[in-house]
């Protein structure tokens, strides 16, 4: 599924708005504080335990919204992430950021889309967990006609309200424990060509491997939250820009530097990373099941099945 990430949560809502839904099951008090996942997709927010059982939502969205991309802040207590509602009259249709403690209080929205075809998507906390950086997405429309994104990743001050622009031609990424620098997926005409790196302000943006190393599509780097490596999904690796596509995506792993890359499991399709609070295992979810893979063995571990499983976002809580 080569979804864009704005694209990727439009197509959740579509998913989840197809069919009424069921009644939404109302949240337990402190899910959150007892589950070892958190999956986002149209089903919600949801709790799950360490065999992939749904405990229960996390907290109550509203009817026919979709979660996606969440994200712990440094202090493991609190969610950011993105929630695409039904279309507002005044706003029109796209995505908003917003947080809740995973003992489910304090839920809030930290920034709502502005107008029509604007949206907001993979909320990062810095080191500090007073700023909030999230991709933008807008579309443009000329003469009545889509002519294509204006794709960047920008900074919310929480402390103050303001915001800046940080990085253009820019979509899904991840910011290094260290707090130094962002690892991104760069955008040429809304399409992701390759990795990229930058400073945290935005400074110094450059591929991010040292090699020659290119895919035909990646997506979700992920940084590791001991150490220094990067994992993303990608397919169709290659050293050159002549490869053919590589079916099916993998999960890769790269030291923080760019300087060496390796595949550590094949995915079938692509894949949102969920490091574990080790550094030891990452988390997928994909093709209708719950995926847990040995980092130093390679070795994949069926965690659930079900129709829960076919995309979605991870944490992984504890």
């Amino acid at each position: 599924m080569r979804l864009h990430a704005a694209a990727a949560i439009v197509a959740a809502a579509v998913i989840a708005c197809a069919s009424p839904p069921p009644p939404s099951p109302k949240p337990s008090p402190g899910v959150g504080l007892q589950a070892t996942f958190v999956l986002a997709n149209p089903g919600g927010l949801v709790g799950l335990d360490a065999q992939g059982n749904a405990l229960g939502p996390i907290v109550d969205l509203p009817p026919k919204s979709a979660p996606s991309s969440p994200a712990l802040d440094p202090s493991r207590t609190k969610l950011v992430f993105a929630l695409l509602p039904q279309s507002d009259p005044v706003r029109g249709f796209g995505s908003d950021i917003q947080a809740v403690n995973l003992d489910g209080t304090g839920h809030r929205t930290l920034l709502q889309h502005e107008k029509d075809n604007v949206f907001y998507s993979t909320p990062r906390f810095d080191s500090t967990g007073e700023v909030v950086y999230f991709h933008r997405t807008e579309g443009v429309i000329q003469a009545g006609a889509y002519v294509g994104n204006l794709d960047t990743v920008e900074r919310l001050d929480l402390r103050t309200g303001q915001r800046a622009r940080v990085l253009t031609d820019a979509g899904d990424f991840t910011i290094a424990p260290t707090g130094d620098f962002i690892v991104y997926a760069h955008l040429t005409q809304g399409l992701p060509d390759n990795l990229w790196r930058a400073n945290i302000d935005g400074s110094g943006a450059a591929p991010f491997f040292k090699g020659k190393d290119r895919w035909f599509y990646v997506q979700s780097p992920r940084a590791a939250p001991t150490g220094c490596q990067i994992a993303f999904s990608a397919a169709g690796h290659t050293t050159s820009r002549s490869a053919h596509l590589g079916i099916p995506s993998d999960l890769d792993l790269a030291l923080c530097d760019g300087s060496s890359v390796r595949a550590i499991a094949t995915t079938v399709d692509d894949v949102e990373p969920a490091w574990s609070p080790s550094g030891s295992e990452i988390a997928y979810v994909g093709t209708g099941g719950l995926f847990i893979v040995d980092i130093a063995t390679g070795n994949i571990r069926t965690m659930a099945q079900g129709q829960t499983f076919f995309f979605g976002s991870l944490v992984w809580l504890r």
